[in-house]
């Protein structure tokens, strides 16, 4: 049976959240490289990708809209999606829009117990942000803490921890605050393609999605993540523009940083995210109970 999610260019804390989650919450499900049974976890990984005659479980990941929708039939098995928008577009029953399956980190009771503040307002841009822009030099510059997506999970878990409000351009950096009771703020990002999911999320939790906007930090980052001039040419000109116009482009990050972080934030109701936890959980039980030990 193996465990299916995306793996970039670069570490990324959402996707990175399977590898340290499930062999700690289901150490008994012996996943390996077989793909005639392939588990969706956390992601939007639901698409048309999946070899045809492989058994395709869903526990929890979303549709984000960055390949075509499946055709959903007797190969896939559905336990739970991130949210009502997945469940609209696969055409599911839409009691099976729970939430996303990062919820069940509260199966790690010691992430719930309460941690001194170190940081009055964190940013987490999204990961391609972080790969492309120059984040830190604007949120030192905000006077803000930043949160890498790319670093290690313990290290964002206990940075998430030790912060009292959580500004994110990354979805999973709402998801996890939220799960986490961290009050959050998010960003519209930069790159058009990874709105939608936002909204599927926010949907499940009960919460409005109403992103405030920051901007790029540097050209390139505008550049490649619009996709506006994908071409070589157009980047190496970029590159050359930038050296020009990427001061005045950080300083208006800044501004913008720092207006978002007197915003109010987000938190969903301490019911909504209680109920979603048990919801999820009573769904991470059928599939260990049908999956556990080795079963197939």
């Amino acid at each position: 049976m193996f465990l299916y999610y995306f793996k970039g260019s670069v570490s990324n804390f959402g996707d990175e959240l399977n590898a340290w989650l499930w062999p700690q919450i289901m150490p008994e499900v012996k996943f390996d490289e077989d793909q005639s049974t392939i588990v969706l976890p956390i992601g939007s990984i639901i698409q048309d990708t999946f070899p045809a005659a492989s058994r395709k479980i869903v526990l929890g990941s979303g549709y984000g809209g960055y390949a075509r929708k499946p055709v959903v039939d007797k190969a896939w098995n559905f336990y739970f999606v991130r949210g009502p928008q997945t469940a609209e577009v696969l055409g599911i029953d839409p009691k099976l829009a729970i939430t996303d399956a990062a919820i069940l980190l509260r199966a790690k009771a010691d992430l719930l117990d309460a941690r001194p503040k170190k940081h009055a307002v964190s940013f987490m841009p999204h990961w391609e942000s972080a790969l492309y822009g120059s984040w830190k030099e604007v949120a030192d510059g905000a006077g803000i803490n930043l949160i890498d997506p790319t670093a290690d999970v313990d290290h964002i878990l206990d940075e998430l921890r030790a912060t009292e409000v959580l500004i994110t351009e990354a979805m999973h950096g709402a998801i996890v605050a939220d799960t986490l009771r961290v009050p959050w703020i998010p960003v519209l990002p930069t790159g058009p393609a990874h709105r939608f999911k936002w909204m599927d999320w926010c949907r499940s939790m009960n919460v409005v999605y109403e992103p405030d906007k920051i901007g790029a930090s540097t050209a390139m980052e505008w550049v490649k993540l619009t996709k506006i001039s994908p071409n070589h040419l157009a980047r190496r000109v970029t590159r050359r523009v930038g050296w020009t116009v990427d001061p005045f482009i950080r300083a208006s990050a800044i501004k913008q940083l720092k207006r978002v972080a007197k915003l109010k934030p987000t938190l969903s109701s301490e019911a909504i995210c209680i109920e979603r936890a048990e919801q999820a959980f009573e769904k991470l039980e059928l599939f260990r109970n049908n999956y556990g030990m080795g079963k197939l």
